[in-house]
């Protein structure tokens, strides 16, 4: 739970970072800050969702039977769907800061 602010901290910095950028254009130096930003953003995305993944698990443990089974089934999935739409949302970044490069 102590890398979970740290992370959210660096989420939110990045999301309210990239919008300072969103023009008709940017030079080269903007686009590079803003891809690096929204690459930090997706590797920190990637991070949270594993570190919630190991926190649902250790829940799980206290489980039996069916029950723990469907817990880790459950936290599996959602690690996965956090994982995916962190690349979506990394992925539209970089079209969004391609399109914008002068």
């Amino acid at each position: 739970m102590k890398i979970r602010a740290p992370l959210l901290a660096a989420l939110c910095g990045a999301a309210f970072a990239l919008p300072t950028f969103a023009a008709d254009t940017m030079s080269h130096s903007d686009a590079k800050t803003a891809k690096d930003q929204s690459e930090h953003s997706y590797k920190a995305a990637k991070m949270q969702a594993k570190a919630d993944e190991k926190a649902a698990l250790v829940k799980c443990d206290a489980m039996t039977g069916d029950a723990k089974s469907a817990c880790k089934k459950d936290a599996k999935a959602n690690a996965e769907q956090a994982e995916k739409n962190a690349k979506a949302n990394h992925e539209k970044e970089e079209i969004d800061i391609k399109a914008m490069k002068k």
